[in-house]
């Protein structure tokens, strides 16, 4: 990709932030454009062979599944084969938040985080293009709190800085430490300048390495011992008011050294000092530095605890690392945050049509308190557009639909009381995807006005239900409520029930097997659970005459609040074929 096609993006997207109304900008088309030509970086069948090309995929290997990895990467070699290309387009576009607007709003945060890296944190040795600061950067964006260990202190001074030992301040390296506790409490990184450039490190990295050599039971070894402990206390030290890992490694080491400090050699000392220490400690040498004793608290000398120490550290930091792999997402977006959005309760359910084909119905009801606009003045009534887009298993968009409805809101003591709205999708085969967007508009004399919130869900990788007849197949369940208005069960879309309200599921049974006399005969298992705990089990058997069934059933959930799994098992009696479908709610005890 060009230089110019990056600055294009960072420049549109900048003015559109500035704004923070992201699709709704005036610049629309320019965003359209400059998105168009990083698109095309893939798109075009001539670069096959570009190095360009190659770049922009190492950048985005850190961010990408594995199942789109797989496509990309054979024996550490990169492919920018048409296949590769294509798989990376349609991860793409699976990342859109906004699939109602013109651009892929994600796809550009991408590209002005890849240029913020290169021109904040540019490695020329590097084959992105930045250092592994930038790589971080580009997955999770700015981080929460970027701090720095340093090493001036008087007490790290007084212990380091001996007669006898050469070490300066440029034996420890430059370092940032990086937290991204918005993300995951577990979430940080810490990053060591390493000949120009930084890399992710451990603490250890952050001692001189003329003091992680040479220990031993020697005098001078045994005085290094100390001094490394020293250095490891100020570093823990800092590095405990930035993450609770580092508390313990701090108390275990501050507690062996002061038990040995002498009280008050510090005090009184100033910063010219502390100057004139480190400026003289690595040139006085050939003193013989002071015997020091068996650790009588600990049972260990010296340099088996600092060894024990770093050791440790650098297990626990590895193992750090490991929980950061599995509890961080690859990637993390700022999009939505950016951007007032209202809370909806969304669930859905496929249904086998007579054509072979899979219906989707999208079930939707906003929260109690959803269309209340922060920092805007209450409205009667507003607007509600919905947008769904079908699209293939490659992400490409097959068709799309819109809605509008008009929402009288009542008054500041009552809850929204729309019904319960429904999308159908239809014509589904194979393996399909489905990305949704509502917004929120007021309304003027005029007509419709400003967007003033939003909501967005995706549902991935749905597969279309069995059409063969060949084996037992079933719908997904449908959470239903009892309306007290029209005396029937209506579709929930929430996540949530409450003690008290009568609960059921519906869901269609296809494919049944005939027996004598063309009967059918089915048995069908309801299971509530809470974790391992079984709450219920109730089985019911049916008899009828036709391979398709629908079934709706009320639900005791019990009365014990906190997570539900409910599970409906089928299983043909005549042929022998099972299947199970299951959902989870949460109880809370009242509606409040």
């Amino acid at each position: 990709m060009t230089s110019r096609t990056y600055m294009l993006l960072f420049s549109v997207l900048c003015c559109v932030a500035g704004q923070n109304v992201w699709a709704q900008s005036l610049d629309l088309e320019d965003i359209a454009q400059a998105v168009a030509e990083y698109e095309s970086l893939f798109e075009d069948t001539d670069l096959a062979s570009d190095p360009a090309l190659e770049v922009e995929l190492r950048r985005l290997m850190p961010l990408l599944p594995e199942s789109i990895l797989s496509t990309v990467v054979e024996s550490d070699s990169i492919k920018t084969t048409l296949s590769a290309r294509s798989s990376i387009l349609g991860w793409w576009r699976s990342q859109d938040p906004l699939p109602a607007s013109e651009v892929n709003e994600r796809m550009v945060e991408h590209v002005r985080r890849v240029q913020y890296a290169l021109d904040h944190y540019g490695c020329t040795s590097c084959e992105e293009g930045y250092d592994e600061r930038g790589e971080i950067y580009v997955r999770y964006g700015e981080p929460e709190r970027i701090s720095r260990v340093t090493f001036d202190d008087p007490l790290l001074i007084d212990a380091i800085y001996q007669p006898g030992i050469a070490v300066s301040p440029a034996d420890f390296p430059d370092n940032e430490f990086w937290r991204y506790l918005n993300l995951d409490r577990d979430a940080y990184f810490l990053f060591i300048q390493d000949g120009g450039f930084y890399r992710i490190g451990d603490t250890s990295d952050l001692l001189p390495s003329v003091l992680r050599s040479g220990l031993g039971y020697s005098g001078r070894g045994l005085v290094k011992s100390r001094m490394l402990l020293a250095a490891m206390r100020s570093i823990y030290r800092q590095l405990a008011l930035e993450h609770h890992h580092f508390g313990s490694r701090f108390n275990d080491v501050d507690l062996w050294l002061a038990a040995r400090e002498e009280t008050g050699r510090l005090r009184g000392r100033d910063n010219v000092e502390n100057s004139k220490i480190i400026t003289g400690a690595a040139l006085v040498q050939g003193e013989t530095p002071e015997q020091l004793d068996l650790d009588q608290e600990l049972r260990q000398p010296p340099i088996l605890f600092a060894q024990n120490t770093i050791l440790s550290a650098r297990t626990q930091d590895q193992q750090a690392a490991y929980q950061r792999e599995i509890l961080l997402p690859s990637s993390t977006s700022e999009v939505l945050n950016a951007l007032p959005t209202f809370a909806l309760g969304v669930r859905h359910a496929r249904f086998l049509k007579p054509d072979g084909t899979t219906t989707t119905e999208i079930y939707w009801h906003p929260e109690s308190t959803s269309f209340t606009v922060p920092g805007h003045p209450a409205q009667e009534e507003y607007i509600i557009k919905s947008f769904v887009a079908q699209e293939d298993a490659a992400h490409t968009r097959l068709n799309t639909m819109t809605d509008a409805i008009r929402v009288e809101m009542p008054s500041a003591s009552e809850a929204v009381t729309i019904p319960v709205q429904t999308i159908e999708v239809n014509g589904s085969t194979g393996l399909y995807h489905l990305a949704l967007q509502w917004d929120q508009h007021e309304v003027t004399p005029a007509g419709i006005g400003n967007r003033l919130q939003l909501a967005s869900r995706r549902i991935d990788s749905l597969r279309a239900l069995d059409a063969s007849g060949a084996t037992l197949e079933m719908s997904d369940l449908i959470p239903l409520a009892h309306n007290i208005d029209t005396d029937e069960l209506v579709p929930w879309p929430h996540e949530w029930i409450y003690k008290g309200m009568r609960f059921g599921l519906g869901f269609e049974i296809y494919h049944l097997a005939y027996g004598q006399g063309d009967q059918t005969s089915y048995k069908v298992t309801y299971q509530v659970s809470s974790g391992r705990r079984r709450i219920s089990s109730t089985s019911v058997e049916f008899e009828g005459q036709s391979r398709l069934e629908t079934e709706e059933v009320y639900l005791d959930l019990g009365q014990r609040a906190g997570e539900i799994i409910v599970t409906v098992s089928v299983q043909d009696q005549i042929s022998g074929h099972e299947i199970s479908r299951s959902l989870t709610l949460t109880l809370f005890d009242d509606q409040g």
